[in-house]
């Protein structure tokens, strides 16, 4: 616990969020929660969309926000950087472009009572504007596009413990425990860092009633970006935790590697057949589900193109990163440069 009187540490690592940063800091205002119990330590990677100008007015009229430079432009330094800092018996990571229901903090604060859990939180409703944002917002939240990743799943009806959830509210003394985010994810540390809490013996509860919104990439060149680079980490974060976080995670590059063995196979015997079948099949798939999740024939199409994107990103990242960090799988030691444990264990800055 923290030796002051702040209950919740809540950490934006943010940069270039000038679209959605103002109602992702209201909505952490506007909690039921005491404001008074409520510190937001915001680490800004050299934001150069006016995002700066935006913080630091807040800054300016509430004594409880606190502007943190992260010259990393990374999520895990900038993380780490705030986390140092924090004072909260609680530490909470949220997006930028991301709101929290007014009651999330309160709900939080009361299933540590209820549930045994060192981290809680909640699930994602995906929401964006236009025809290709709306598109990829469906993608982002549908089993054929992400798998069978609950806290992804606005329609899951259960609460219960999970691998990995998303701007979880986590207990201080987890980071005492398990040190802070590893610098070496560029993306996906937080997977690397739950899966490391469930390593060392502590649990996640999601509570479905809880829901944030997070607003998805606009365009299917940053969504193709993002996803390349979560299969990209996906590979050092296995290599991290000795450990594959789940069979969906392997699906996309397995898919990729018997697409292009079967058109290796098909040009060396002359032949179309296994190609065309995989490829085929998989169109039906997609087509089916596109459908299944539009609300007219135009929208199924970008839909459709959106899960191509998602799919053979993510795969080729993976595969590429099984190349780049072939050199790396005895490379798993934390690196947690920024996090001073000492700092933040005796709750001074």
């Amino acid at each position: 616990m923290g030796n002051s009187q702040l209950t919740f540490s809540i950490i934006l690592p943010i940069r270039n969020e000038k679209k959605y940063i103002v109602d992702t800091i209201q909505s952490i205002l506007d909690q039921s929660y005491p404001n008074e119990k409520i510190e937001i330590l915001i680490a800004d990677g050299n934001s150069t969309d006016g995002t700066k100008q935006i913080i630091d007015r807040y800054a300016q009229n509430y004594s409880n926000i606190y502007i943190i430079s992260n010259p990393e432009k990374i999520v895990s330094t900038g993380f780490n950087r705030a986390l140092t800092k924090a004072k909260g018996d609680f530490i909470v990571r949220i997006d930028g472009h991301c709101q929290i229901p007014s009651e999330y903090l309160q709900r939080c604060y009361e299933l540590f009572s209820s549930k045994d859990a060192d981290i809680v939180g909640g699930i994602l409703e995906t929401i964006s504007s236009g025809t290709i944002g709306s598109a990829i917002s469906v993608v982002q939240s549908s089993i054929f596009g992400v798998g069978n990743v609950k806290f992804r799943n606005i329609g899951y009806i259960n609460g219960g413990y999970v691998d990995t959830l998303a701007f979880g509210v986590h207990k201080r003394d987890v980071f005492e425990k398990v040190g802070g985010y590893d610098e070496v994810m560029i993306n996906n540390q937080d997977d690397e860092f739950n899966i490391r809490v469930q390593q060392n013996g502590m649990k996640i509860w999601m509570d479905q009633s809880l829901v944030i919104k997070y607003h998805s990439r606009l365009t299917y060149k940053k969504l193709f970006k993002q996803y390349f680079n979560y299969g990209l980490y996906k590979i050092r974060g296995m290599q991290k935790r000795k450990k594959i976080f789940s069979i969906r995670s392997l699906i996309p590059s397995i898919f990729i590697l018997i697409l292009l063995a079967s058109i290796i196979f098909d040009i060396f015997y002359k032949e179309r057949l296994f190609s065309f079948n995989i490829i085929f099949f998989y169109l039906i798939a997609n087509i089916l589900f596109s459908v299944y999740n539009s609300k007219s024939i135009k929208n199924s199409v970008f839909i459709g193109f959106g899960y191509i994107v998602v799919h053979f990103s993510y795969g080729f990242g993976f595969l590429i990163g099984m190349i780049k960090f072939i050199k790396s799988w005895k490379k798993n030691q934390l690196r947690d440069t920024y996090f001073n444990r000492k700092k933040f264990k005796t709750g001074k800055i």
